[in-house]
């Protein structure tokens, strides 16, 4: 059961990973997209960033 966690937390962490990466890509291409959009954009990755550091502070490994 523990290794099924812990593949799922990396499988999340790697999802997260990649949408971070994809949503700093659509926001430099800023012109494609209206103020709306971008404001939904800039939330989305704030959310995704909150996530990850979350996931990554479970499962962190370190002295603590």
């Amino acid at each position: 059961m523990m290794n099924f966690t812990m593949m799922t937390m990396a499988t999340q962490t790697s999802r997260a990973k990649r949408l971070i990466k994809m949503l700093e890509r659509v926001l430099k291409k800023d012109h494609l997209y209206n103020d709306e959009e971008l404001k939904l954009i800039r939330e989305q990755l704030k959310v995704a960033r909150n996530e990850l550091a979350r996931i990554e502070e479970q499962t962190s490994k370190g002295f603590g």
